[in-house]
């Protein structure tokens, strides 16, 4: 699939500067739902946003009032889909993982691209699965550009 297929917008809410480079999230997006087997011209939008925002959103949309760090509004089978990121909670977990803020929001932005192919988390099984290929997708991106996506 041709990267310029896929239509992607990057929003950051709020006046702090993202913390990893919008271009760079944007190209690993693409490149994400290519290697999730992806096709046709899907719209994607990731926007970074806070604890609250998303807190919101959980409650609203899963009816839970907590926070978390990503939710997916898939817009339909190849066709994209909304990834919402709490850079508040990438932030706050990153140090968990051994890495910084930006590498979070990479790894969350992946996460929330398998959600929209239709990967599920539910069991501990799919879980480890999923977080494995997204590990796999980081890794061959840093492959192919030569960088770390943050």
């Amino acid at each position: 699939m041709a990267a310029d297929a896929v239509e992607l917008d990057i929003v950051v809410e709020g006046e702090s500067p993202p913390p990893v480079d919008p271009e760079l999230l944007a190209d690993l997006v693409v490149f994400a739902w290519a290697a999730a087997g992806g096709t046709g011209n899907p719209s994607i939008a990731v926007v970074l946003t806070d604890d609250a925002r998303l807190r919101r959103l959980h409650r609203d949309f899963m009816g839970i009032d907590q926070e978390t760090d990503v939710m997916t509004f898939p817009h339909g089978e190849d066709s994209g889909g909304d990834i919402v990121i709490s850079v508040e909670r990438a932030a706050d977990q990153a140090p968990d993982f051994g890495h910084g803020t930006g590498e979070e929001v990479a790894f969350l932005a992946v996460h929330g691209v398998l959600h929209l192919r239709g990967w599920n988390d539910d069991t501990p099984a799919d879980r480890a699965a999923m977080l494995a290929r997204q590990s796999d997708i980081i890794g061959a991106f840093r492959v192919v550009r030569g960088t770390d996506p943050r």
